[in-house]
């Protein structure tokens, strides 16, 4: 018997190694407004220092899917998409996101009769058709030029596809009729998906997908694609990590918004007295955007922590997925207050006059604030953020490289 089991694992041993299959690294763009400028500034280091590394799979949530669209789109170099991705948010203005309105004109609108069948005389709020608080016909002509489409459609992601630089890319956003979670996805050997409440669609992403994802709420109009209306991707997103999961991604690394708090920062109350309207819509969208992405990446932890405790030859398909998540080093929207004077019009209405000013950390204000001066500062934040955790980094890349295995079962 004793004589069995050695010559049996004399055998495994000398068996030729077998090649395991190349890793598929994803990479998760959270949303946040104008906080995704951050995201831009953290690959544009990664991109300078890590070069000939790249994301196979991209996924993208709101403002994020705008950074997913250019990275797919971009058939040059991965150094050069995320420097070109810098370059998007440099140049971009609050003219360029939604269109410039006076605070009398958008109050006006909100609080404009219309005609009622039935009480004639009363008052209500009306928003035409393809219409919200705020018009973002700028941003459709902005992404339009920036991205150089075709008909709307991303052309170099099929090219990317072609090449072999690009396994995936996908877009969430959040259908109005039906409120389920649809996530589009471009790629090759995919399959749809579907789970309670979301659905893996695949299809050839086009600006239309862009524009859905980032429709945030009431302040930017819905974008009919295929017959439905879409909004926000993050409404209902309960799992952000799982399209890339979906998509076989081997390691992911999460770009969040969310600045980490301490348990002794959490405690303290970043508003006195009765909580203004301001400080109610940030912690509605962060709930909306990072809430569940950073529940999400607990969860995953903990199936990983189970799954080494598995012997392999229980495991079946189960794998552990390397995360790795970067999140701003200071607190985006308690900076954004510091920009607040700046504010005018339209935006100065929804912001500061939802009280922005009576909280420390105005959210709220952050998410909205396409002011150059701000942006500029939080892709800088973000490259010094990226360059401070470089062996992170490396040692993310290092583990997702190719490994050898003996395939045994015992």
């Amino acid at each position: 018997m004793l004589k069995k089991t050695f010559e049996r694992l004399r055998r495994l041993i000398s068996r030729p190694p077998v090649l395991a299959p190349a890793p598929a690294q994803a990479l998760v763009l959270s949303g946040g407004g104008a906080r995704s400028a951050y995201q831009a500034g953290v690959l544009q280091y990664v991109a300078e220092v890590f070069p000939e590394k790249s994301f196979p799979i991209l996924t993208g949530v709101s403002a994020g899917a705008i950074n997913v669209a250019h990275l797919a789109n971009h058939t040059g170099s991965f150094r050069q998409s995320a420097e070109d991705l810098a370059q998007y948010w440099y140049d971009i203005t609050a003219d360029q996101v939604f269109e410039a309105e006076s605070a009398m004109s958008l109050t006006r609108r909100i609080v404009g009769k219309s005609v009622n069948r039935r009480h004639p005389s009363e008052t209500v709020l009306h928003v035409e058709e393809g219409q919200a608080l705020l018009n973002t016909a700028p941003l459709r002509a902005f992404l339009d030029k920036k991205l150089q489409t075709a008909d709307s459609v991303l052309i170099g992601v099929a090219e990317n596809l072609a090449a072999g630089r690009l396994k995936a890319a996908c877009i969430t956003a959040t259908n109005y009729s039906t409120g389920q979670t649809v996530t589009w996805v471009q790629g090759s050997d995919i399959k749809n998906w579907q789970r309670p409440n979301r659905v893996g669609i695949q299809t050839a992403l086009t600006l239309d997908h862009v524009m859905a994802s980032t429709a945030l709420p009431l302040l930017f109009p819905a974008v009919h694609v295929d017959g439905a209306w879409y909004g926000d991707g993050g409404i209902r997103l309960i799992a952000p990590l799982s399209p890339a999961i979906h998509l076989g991604a081997t390691s992911i690394l999460v770009i969040s918004t969310r600045y980490g708090r301490s348990r002794s920062e959490a405690d303290v109350p970043v508003v006195t007295g009765y909580p203004p309207a301001a400080q109610v819509m940030g912690l509605l969208m962060n709930a909306i955007f990072l809430d569940m992405l950073d529940q999400d990446a607990h969860n995953m932890h903990l199936i990983n922590e189970l799954v080494k405790e598995l012997p392999p030859h229980q495991r079946g398909d189960l794998k552990p997925i390397k995360l790795l998540m970067l999140r701003p080093s200071i607190d985006l929207g308690q900076l954004a207050g510091q920009y607040e004077i700046k504010v005018k019009g339209a935006l100065r209405l929804l912001t500061r006059g939802l009280g922005t000013g009576e909280t420390r950390s105005p959210d709220w204000l952050s998410m909205l604030l396409f002011d150059d001066d701000y942006i500029d500062t939080i892709v800088q934040i973000g490259w010094e953020d990226a360059r401070r955790q470089h062996d992170q980094i490396a040692q993310f890349f290092d583990d997702a490289v190719l490994t050898m295995s003996h395939g045994t079962e015992w």
